[in-house]
Formats: structure tokens, sequence, C-alpha cells
């Protein structure tokens, strides 16, 4: 009788070890898939949303902000323009939805290089570059000072 209230017991120790092994398990895989917990690890780092008024240094910032998440997290390429993609707002979000649909894509994916373009074309056209860009360079040229400049915005 004794021997048979300890194999009972085996059984149970048995059955707890398995089962603190798999809630182990299922606790290091988060019971979901690799890009959610990649997505869910992006929006902790509290990126602001982009809701697509005008603004062109807003849009340049903002990207600016995510490639700097990007960077320091090592996201692979075909989830960046997915998890940017995801603080989109409002107009901007509409747009990202045509826009989206137009835009080549490579192994399945859109390249951030391409969405940046796209982004940037829409959002900070290429004349307002220009003129920002001349701006930046009158200053450094010392027609205006950093805090001149700097007030303008």
């Amino acid at each position: 009788m004794a021997s048979r209230g300890r194999g009972v017991r085996d059984i149970n120790d048995l059955m707890e070890r398995m089962a603190q092994i798999l809630e182990t398990l299922v606790h290091n895989q988060g019971g979901e898939s690799v890009e959610y917990r990649g997505l869910s690890a992006f929006t902790r780092h509290d990126l602001p949303k982009f809701e697509g008024e005008f603004n062109p240094e807003g849009a340049q910032r903002w990207l600016t902000d995510v490639e700097k998440v990007f960077n320091a997290m090592g996201y692979r390429e075909e989830h960046k323009v997915n998890y940017a993609t995801y603080l989109l707002y409002r107009k901007v979000e509409d747009w990202w939805r045509f826009a989206g649909q137009t835009l080549p894509q490579e192994g399945g994916y859109i390249r951030w290089e391409t969405f940046k373009a796209i982004f940037l074309g829409n959002y900070f056209p290429r004349d307002l570059r220009k003129q920002k860009a001349c701006e930046f360079l009158e200053l450094k040229q010392g027609s205006m000072t950093v805090g001149e400049y700097a007030a303008k915005f």
C-alpha cells in the first residue's frame, strides 16, 4: 500500500513539473506570434502618432523618431512599414490605405526606404525641403542666428 501512494505522488510531482515547464515555454513565447510581440515592444516606446496635419518638420521628426527605435531595437526590414504605419491616424491613415496598395513589394513587403520616399513626398514635399535647406544654408552663412531660426518654428 505504501508503495502505491508513493507512485501516485511521483506522478503528481511529474505532472506538476511538466506544467511548470509548459508555463515557462508559454511565458517565454508570450503566447503571441513574433510579429505581434515585435509590435508590442515597438509601441512601448511611446512614439507619437502622426495624424497628417500640415506639419512638414513634424513629419520629418516623426520619421526620425521611428527610425531611432528601429535602429536601437534591430527591427527587421519586413516589419518596419507595418510597425510605423500602425502609428498613423485620421487623414494620414486614410492616405496610407490607398498609397500602400500602389507601392511595389519586395518579398511580400514594402521596403522602408520606399515608404519614406512616398511619405515625405506627401507630407514634406521636395520644394519645401529645398526651401528649408536653403534657409539652413543661409543660417550657416551667418545671415541669421540659431535663435532667430529656431524662433521661426
